[in-house]
């Protein structure tokens, strides 16, 4: 076992240019501006995360291990020369080529390395033909790195602290990353047919918190490590363990601890706690899937999404939408009144995607069936560009890729940056968070956790902990105030612009006028805005969509044995 020398391994930059081994449009190591607010030019936030899967691959074995994420070539083949003897890679599909790459340069050039294939390229088929290897881990990836190295599968999992995002920009401006991930658990059981990451795990959710108790802990381990206090929780549907969000709210009162959290959930789980509880529990934004207008998803049914989004948004919840492009109904009329349809629910921001079948779902396989799958390589594979499968109705790969830019396109131009939408969303939930304590007190209305509502007392008390869960809305509403004044200059069209103007009222009239610090702040990212939209404009003018920022490259050593 002490002989056993572990690297763990993201694959090879540059991320986001085309070249011999990955495509560029849509392989950006960058969630919001490669596909929630693409299009939105400058004022697009610019976030990219670390591969926090293989830290916590790290922390949870006996062996001794170390991370590379995000290396350049160079830095890869060179950290190969100290004496391994297992290498894991993980990959996405359109990554395959870059897997590999670096498989094949192990072999040739180190072949007693044992290669370890992760993440969802694995999910290739005939895999083996392909990138050359040793093991694929296949499921949940804590448990099979275990069983692979001899340990115990179900020992206890220790989660890392893990910094979240790389890097954060808004209008060109440099801006302090103090928030953490949290991997509470992996997979779905609501098995939607396109879904990989239901189908990878078995149609079965696998927790690695089952409670909120240890959810909490990972919060305090993160903010002594690291000073977070805002978390974004990565979990398909976090809140369909409800009895776990009910457990990390008293935590947090018990506390005193007034975190935030970004969550994924379906719109069936939210109507079930309600927005007091989210608003308590101090969800911040909350990402979801609204597909379709036509869909039949259980998790929509009998639900008005549109007056959902609207009700999170007044308490101060930010909201992102995905919706799916190409369904087999699509045709150029019905695509696009789904994408006026999508808009009209008024989100915050909205991730806009192909519908991809990709290998281990129900989809693949019905199209496969129906012959429908093009013998299209797998680094084309991304969504965001031509469609991996015949499409009964829009068939030209040019039109399937301008279709889902004019989206996003359509979605800045009437809803305006989504940054700007963040602001408004924040200072409305503050005036009226603060507005609903005061009412609450008034009535003698206190919380009670048993039915998630607050409800009539004889014994009203001052909420203590919704007065500091108030301080820190009103905190997230003062750091967005600096970005009205780019969003108001920058603006894509007058609406915009008297969008931007209202927000700049709206918060004078509930914070007061903007002091000098928020001026100078604003005439910053203007300055710093500016600078990035002559980059922008150059590189529009060579042919280029977007300006493609890479991650840095990061190096973690696990010396020591973390269990046991």
């Amino acid at each position: 076992m002490n002989s056993i020398k572990l690297l763990l391994v993201s694959v090879f930059g540059p991320f986001g240019v085309r070249d011999d081994y990955a495509e560029g449009n849509g392989m950006q190591m960058e969630l919001l501006n490669n596909q929630i607010t693409r299009q939105q030019g400058v004022h697009s936030p610019r976030q990219s995360y670390w591969s926090f899967p293989l830290y916590l691959l790290a922390e949870n074995v006996s062996v001794p291990a170390t991370v590379l994420d995000f290396p350049t070539w160079e830095e890869f083949t060179r950290e190969l020369e100290k004496g391994y003897t297992h290498v894991g890679i993980t990959f996405i599909v359109p990554n395959v080529l870059k897997a590999r790459r670096m498989a094949e340069h192990i072999r040739s050039k180190h072949p007693e390395i044992k290669i370890i294939l992760g993440g969802f390229g694995t999910m290739v088929p005939a895999l083996e033909t392909v990138v050359p290897h040793d093991g694929v881990c296949d499921g949940e990836g804590v448990e099979w790195l275990r069983r692979y190295f001899g340990e115990d599968p179900s020992a206890p999992i220790v989660h890392p602290a893990i910094i979240g995002p790389a890097y954060e920009y808004i209008y060109g401006a440099k801006t302090p990353t103090k928030g953490s991930i949290l991997l509470t658990g992996v997979g779905c059981n609501n098995a939607c047919e396109f879904c990989a990451t239901s189908f990878k795990f078995g149609k079965e959710y696998v927790p690695f918190m089952s409670t909120g108790a240890q959810v909490f802990d990972a919060c305090l381990k993160s903010e002594k490590e690291l000073g977070s206090r805002g978390f974004t929780i990565i979990d398909e549907n976090f809140l369909k363990k409800p009895q776990r969000a009910r457990e990390l709210l008293t935590q947090l009162e018990a506390q005193e601890k007034a975190y935030v959290f970004d969550i994924f959930s379906s719109a069936e789980v939210i109507t079930d706690v309600g927005i007091d509880f989210l608003v308590r529990l101090g969800i911040h934004m909350i990402w979801i899937g609204v597909e379709s207008r036509a869909n039949t998803h259980a998790k929509l049914r009998d639900i008005d999404i549109g007056k959902l989004i609207a009700q999170l948004q007044e308490n101060g919840i930010s909201v992102i939408t995905s919706g799916i492009l190409f369904l087999d109904h699509h045709d150029q009329a019905t695509i696009r009144e789904d994408i006026e349809w999508i808009i009209g629910l008024g989100s915050d921001m909205t991730q806009f995607m192909n519908y991809t079948p990709f290998p281990c779902t129900a989809l693949y396989a019905r199209l496969a069936g129906e012959g429908r799958l093009k013998d299209i390589h797998y680094r084309f594979h991304h969504g965001a560009g031509e469609l991996n499968w015949n499409h009964p109705y829009i068939v030209d790969p040019k039109e399937q890729a301008n279709l889902l830019k004019e989206a996003f396109r359509r979605k800045y131009e009437v809803s305006g940056p989504g940054i700007l939408n963040m602001a408004i969303t924040a200072i409305r939930g503050y005036a009226k968070a603060e507005a609903n304590r005061t009412r609450r007190e008034a009535e003698s209305l206190v919380w009670n956790p048993e039915s998630l509502r607050y409800e009539k007392s004889d014994h009203a008390a001052d909420d203590a902990f919704m007065r500091q869960r108030i301080r820190r809305l009103q905190k997230i509403a003062l750091n967005l105030r600096p970005i009205l004044l780019p969003a108001l200059l920058f603006a894509p069209n007058k609406a915009s612009r008297m969008k931007a103007w209202n927000a700049m009222r709206l918060y004078g009239k509930v914070l007061g006028s903007a002091g000098p610090g928020v001026i100078l702040k604003g005439l910053f990212l203007v300055f710093t805005g500016f600078m990035e939209q002559v980059k922008l404009w150059f590189r529009r003018a060579s042919g280029y969509e977007d300006i493609v920022l890479q991650p840095p490259s990061r190096r973690v050593e696990y010396r020591i044995p973390r269990l046991g």
